[in-house]
This record gives C-alpha cells, sequence and structure tokens, in this order.
C-alpha cells in the first residue's frame, strides 16, 4: 500500500496530487491523506481551487494517525514503534536534490507513506492529459472587475509574467536554500532575452516583494498585479497560466503556471537550479529555457 501525503502550499499540493494520480495509475492500492495546516500558508487548496475533495474514510483517518506516529518516531514508545515496524510501515523522503527517482512510482510491498513534494513532470508525465484535465482553475466570478480586467489585457497582449519571489525566500530559514538563485541578474537577463524573442512583450508582474520590483527591474509595458491576497492568492496562478510567456522564479506556484500555459509558442525562462545547493536538478522540462547564473 502506498500513501501519498499533502502538505504545504498549493503549488506543492499540486505536485503531490499530480504525483498521486500517476502513482494510482500504476497501482491501484494507491491512497492519498491530507496533513495541511491551516496555519501555514493558506491550508488545503485544492478542494478551492480545483474543487478536488479527499475522502475522509476510517481507513484515511488510520492512515493518518500512523503517518503521525512514524513522524514522531523518536517521541514514541518502543513498544509502538515495534507494533509500526511489524506492520511494514515507513516513510520515504524525497532526495532533496531534486533528481528523478522512478523507483518512487514502483508499489510498494509495505505500508508506504512518500512524503515529499515530488515536483519533477517526469513523476507524472504519462498522466499529462488526466492532470491538466485536472488542474482546471474555476470561473472569475462577474463582480471581480479587477482580474477579469487583467484576463481581457491578458488575451490582448504578447503577455509575459514575471514572478519573483522573495519574502519568505529572505528569511533565515529559506535564504541558504532557496535564495541567491532569482537574482537581479536573472531577471535582467530573461527579460532581455524576451524582448530579443517577442514583439512588443506586455509585462505583467506577481510579486511579494513589488517594492523590490519597481525599484530594480524598470519595464516598457507592464501591469504590477497586486489584488490577490490570502484565499484568493491562487488567481495569481491562474493569471500567470493564461500569459503567453512566463519568467518564472525557483517556486512551485510559478512553476506550475507554467506548466499549465497552453499557448503552442510559449517561451518559459527558468533559472537553472531549484536550489541554491543544487549541482544538478531534474526540476525544470527540458523545453523551458535555462539560464545559469
Amino acid at each position: 500500500m502506498d500513501i501519498v501525503v499533502v502538505f504545504n502550499g498549493l503549488g506543492n499540493q499540486m505536485s503531490q496530487y499530480a504525483f498521486y494520480l500517476n502513482k494510482k495509475r500504476i497501482n491501484r492500492s494507491t491512497y492519498i491523506i491530507n496533513f495541511c495546516s491551516n496555519e501555514s500558508h493558506n491550508g488545503f487548496e485544492l478542494d478551492k481551487v480545483f474543487n478536488i475533495r479527499l475522502k475522509k474514510t476510517p481507513l484515511e483517518f488510520v492512515l493518518l494517525i500512523v503517518f503521525k506516529f512514524l513522524l514522531l518516531n523518536k517521541y514514541i514508545t518502543r513498544p509502538i514503534r515495534a507494533f509500526l515496524k511489524l506492520l511494514g510501515c515507513n516513510i520515504i523522503f524525497e532526495n532533496f536534490d531534486y533528481t528523478f527517482n522512478s523507483e518512487y512510482l514502483s508499489p510498494s510491498n509495505k505500508i508506504t507513506f512518500y512524503y515529499g513534494g515530488w515536483h519533477l513532470e517526469k513523476y507524472f508525465s504519462f498522466s499529462e492529459r488526466l492532470i491538466r484535465e485536472t488542474f482546471k482553475f474555476r470561473e472569475l466570478r462577474a463582480n471581480d472587475l479587477i482580474n477579469i480586467g487583467h484576463v481581457n489585457e491578458i488575451r490582448g497582449s504578447n503577455s509575459v509574467s514575471i514572478h519573483v519571489r522573495r519574502g519568505d525566500y529572505l528569511n533565515n530559514e529559506n535564504a541558504s536554500l532557496f535564495g541567491g538563485v532569482c537574482t537581479l541578474e536573472y531577471f535582467m537577463r530573461a527579460i532581455q532575452l524576451i524582448k530579443s524573442e517577442i514583439d512588443r512583450p506586455h509585462f505583467f508582474v506577481f510579486s511579494n516583494d513589488m517594492k523590490w520590483v519597481k525599484e530594480n527591474l524598470l519595464l516598457d509595458k507592464v501591469t504590477y498585479v497586486t489584488n490577490n491576497k490570502d484565499d484568493n492568492s491562487w488567481k495569481d496562478m491562474y493569471l500567470m497560466s493564461i500569459c503567453k510567456h512566463n519568467i518564472i522564479s525557483n517556486s512551485t506556484f510559478s512553476w506550475w503556471a507554467a506548466w499549465l500555459n497552453n499557448y503552442d509558442a510559449k517561451i518559459v525562462i527558468s533559472p537553472s537550479k531549484f536550489l541554491a545547493t543544487d549541482t544538478s536538478t531534474d526540476f525544470y522540462p527540458e523545453s523551458w529555457t535555462r539560464i545559469d547564473i
């Protein structure tokens, strides 16, 4: 039995659910459990954005309890630890270098929990059609005038999204992992590359540090999207996904926006790394243009 654990923000949840869908096709005895916290990010978002509802059966409840015991292994009693081992319960943690491991797609002969991001396209490429059908954004409401205006601008121009993620990437916990990847030099080179390929690009900027963007990225034709916060933050991903081209950050949020972009001639520009410590990575699809900083 394989169990995929869903946790963290929307981009992570989408990768985990895509991984689950592909594993489910390979092994029908695959389950998924919700380990999202309302105290971090925006809780479980797949239901709000894509109308994906996870079952709350007694089995899923028991699996969640078992997973919590395994996660807190050093704090539980020795008899419980021995009992879980006897049942064959274990956790597979994703390798932190984000390189593809085909063994993760193979059915296990134990009760195995998969606890990781599973962001690589290779983990679900065989189920691409199903995943694109699953991740269809709900319609904007008629009174959502600002976003409807953005949609009209995006569809009526050579639109290019730019996602600049700073904020939480600069705090002490994350800076050593995610900081120093999408530098000012990265964005300047990406913008120049787009300008050399696209006639009259209209840039749509999404960021959690718009002050830095306006001070450092000098753009000719630009719209700063600032109206989608908290529970509405998914609308930024939707808007990015309907742009013709994308400049992304080392973020699962803009990764999924670019992946869901259906424009036939799209150009997606990404950094060459996801983590600052990467020497190589399978994180970005081969068809995307990587800029090495």
